[in-house]
């Protein structure tokens, strides 16, 4: 009965945008490959939602509202602080290798050049939550 049960727990995701339509989208996709979804619209939201609740990765724009204190160094530090089992991914809609390894390095755990893609962001939630 426990491996029926285990077989039924998702994975809960919080996905941060301040786009309403974006983050709509997102959110019904990912929610029918399986996850499930909490949406945060802004950077205040979303850090409330992680000191309440347990989430197991957070999807986040970077560009959304002003950033904490040290830029995407502080936004990073204070989910890895808020969540720290959460997996961190950060897209912000540059393509740039040397801007990937630099968040990687500061401690996100993927990264995406932009979330029009759907089905590279499930592929991308779903190897960063494998790992």
């Amino acid at each position: 009965m426990a491996a029926s049960r285990v077989g039924q727990i998702s994975r809960r995701l919080l996905l941060v945008e301040d786009d309403r339509h974006a983050i709509d989208e997102l959110r019904d996709m990912l929610s029918e490959k399986g996850f499930e979804c909490e949406v945060a619209l802004g950077l205040e939201t979303a850090q409330e939602i992680l000191s309440e609740r347990h989430m197991d990765a957070v999807i986040v724009n970077a560009k959304c509202g002003p950033l904490p204190t040290g830029g995407v160094r502080g936004l990073i530090g204070n989910l890895k602080n808020l969540a720290p089992s959460a997996k961190i991914v950060i897209f912000n809609g540059v393509t740039s290798k040397v801007l990937q390894r630099r968040l990687r390095r500061l401690g996100a755990d993927g990264y995406l050049s932009e979330h029009s893609d759907l089905r590279a962001v499930a592929r991308s939630v779903e190897r960063v939550l494998s790992q």
